[in-house]
């Protein structure tokens, strides 16, 4: 009986060996995927003590290797250089990246900012320039201000949001 058994454990484990589905495979691990992710992300950035701006989100991918931080579905709220506790702008976005050398923010897509001056901007592929505390695009914006749409191609923001000045084709609707 002995015998049978030692006979039937062998030709199992050699019909198993011989078995490639069996065969352990290299796994490929993307050095993205090794990196931290935070979710519901908050990070607050000050200037002497006083809040320069405050992002909250979804989720965030920190990539010491590019030096920035990556960040889905948020908001950003911006304050105003002399009064921290004035919000001057808001900006709700798909997808950010916050460079952590320069300390600016590259917003990619569509985005959607209501200003201290009421109005609501949408505005594709923006860049926030942190020491100038602004934002400016090369790419379409659309400006709605006290029941009048103005339409265009690229823009800056100056004077801590109080001003937009759009570069070229501007068109006003009412």
């Amino acid at each position: 009986m002995k015998k049978q058994e030692l006979l039937l454990f062998l030709l199992i484990f050699f019909v198993g060996c011989r078995n490639k589905n069996n065969i352990i495979k290299k796994v490929d691990i993307k050095e993205t995927d090794l990196n931290p992710t935070i979710i519901e992300f908050s990070l607050i950035k000050t200037k002497n003590g006083k809040i320069v701006w405050e992002m909250k989100a979804n989720r965030a991918v920190i990539d010491d290797k590019e030096k920035v931080i990556k960040v889905n579905k948020g908001v950003l709220k911006i304050y105003d250089t002399n009064d921290a506790k004035t919000n001057i702008a808001q900006i709700k976005f798909e997808f950010a990246k916050y460079d952590t050398n320069t300390e600016n923010i590259v917003f990619l897509g569509k985005n959607i900012i209501d200003t201290i001056e009421n109005e609501k901007i949408i505005a594709y592929d923006i860049n926030y320039i942190y020491k100038d505390n602004k934002i400016y695009s090369e790419k379409e914006i659309e400006i709605n201000r006290n029941g009048n749409i103005i339409k265009g191609i690229g823009f800056e923001t100056l004077d801590n949001f109080q001003t937009i000045r759009i570069y070229k084709n501007v068109i006003t609707t009412q």
